[in-house]
């Protein structure tokens, strides 16, 4: 592992350094390095810096933290990676406070990219329990990985659900990964681990904090297409879910409920203030063009169908299509593709997920496509 890398996960151990923060002192001092290794006065000068945090910060860097973490993370078969990392997952690269540092047991898969995040209340009563399942059947059936935060309630019946009909499944964690939160999900959160993926962003030990689980949020709405309530208080972390996600330019589904039930009014107040309707699961993929045809393609060459190879998918038709993005600096939209090369927009929209999903294109906001280089 490069200094660099381990100066970032350095900088990371130290909880009261948010994201944020961690990324403004690196982009200041030029590297993570520089940043160790800056004195305190200076760490102080950016950003205002509280002159506990640059101490604490320093502690750190002097200590054997870093190595004890490492040894750990070996140990126990977890990956650390960066945001500089190619295993880091693309789509979270895109949201403004992106995690510099992720813990992740289980390997991410390609089509993972194809996910949808569920998120509700703790305390789920037998409807919301029920839609969940119907849900995250559909889900899993379709190929479509589910998102959720192995929280009790909603959130587990959704990692459940869609084991138990044999999809994909990501757990993002509000606490380190080798901390079990909550307690009876145990078995659950090895299953995930082993079946899925688990993730997070903190340090291995560190414990369930309810002032970390709102930082947790913003990796499950980043990481999918689409984030749907189901069952929510008015004031709860599934609403600070989706209105992440609508920062990021993330769809917001809301299952409607009873209107005298609690768990009722946070998905039923998204509605009225515009969130869409999800009634039943293909309300949410006919409302996103690339799940759709994501579920076009799937269905129409069997439920067994894996990627194709980059052979399959670059023949001299296709290899067209990269070589044009290739020599477009600013990159290019799927209408601007379709004039030049005369193919239908439908039929490039499915070579262009193939392209996605095997890492040879890049989406950037506004739908258009750059080559990942």
């Amino acid at each position: 592992m490069d200094k660099e890398k381990e100066a970032v996960i350095t900088l990371n151990l130290n909880i009261e350094l948010t994201p944020k923060r961690i990324i403004s002192l690196i982009n200041y001092f030029g590297s993570a390095v520089n940043v160790l290794n800056a004195s305190i006065s200076d760490l102080m000068s950016v950003d205002e810096l509280p002159e506990r945090i640059a101490v604490s910060t320093k502690k750190i860097a002097q200590s054997n933290r870093l190595e004890k973490e490492l040894k750990l993370a070996k140990d126990n078969g977890i990956d650390i990676v960066t945001y500089k990392d190619d295993a880091y997952p693309e789509q979270l690269s895109d949201i403004i406070d992106f995690p510099p540092v992720l813990y992740m047991k289980g390997k991410f898969h390609k089509s993972d990219k194809i996910s949808v995040s569920i998120v509700g209340a703790r305390r789920a009563t037998n409807y919301g329990i029920s839609v969940t399942s119907n849900f995250c059947k559909y889900f899993a059936e379709n190929d479509i990985c589910v998102v959720s935060g192995l929280a009790s309630g909603i959130d587990s019946q959704a990692h459940k659900a869609t084991l138990e009909n044999k999809g994909r499944t990501i757990a993002v964690l509000g606490n380190g990964l080798l901390e079990c939160y909550p307690p009876e999900n145990k078995k659950l959160q090895e299953k995930v681990a082993t079946e899925g993926v688990l993730i997070s962003e903190y340090s291995l030990f560190q414990r369930p904090d309810k002032i970390l689980f709102p930082r947790r949020n913003r990796i499950i709405a980043g990481l999918s297409m689409a984030t749907i309530v189901i069952e929510a208080a008015q004031k709860s972390g599934s609403l600070i879910t989706a209105e992440l996600a609508c920062e990021y330019g993330r769809d917001v589904f809301a299952v409607p409920g009873p209107i005298f039930s609690k768990y009722s009014q946070g998905p039923n107040s998204l509605i009225k203030n515009g969130s869409l309707i999800a009634l039943k699961p293909d309300d949410v993929v006919e409302a996103i063009s690339n799940l759709a045809l994501w579920v076009t393609q799937r269905n129409k060459k069997k439920k067994n169908l894996t990627i194709k190879t980059l052979n399959d998918i670059t023949d001299s038709r296709n290899a067209e299509i990269l070589k044009i993005i290739n020599e477009t600096q600013n990159g290019i939209s799927i209408d601007e593709l379709s004039l030049i090369t005369k193919r239908e927009i439908a039929d490039l929209a499915m070579t262009l997920m193939d392209f996605e999903l095997n890492g040879l294109v890049k989406v950037m906001p506004g739908q258009v496509y750059i080559r990942n280089k």
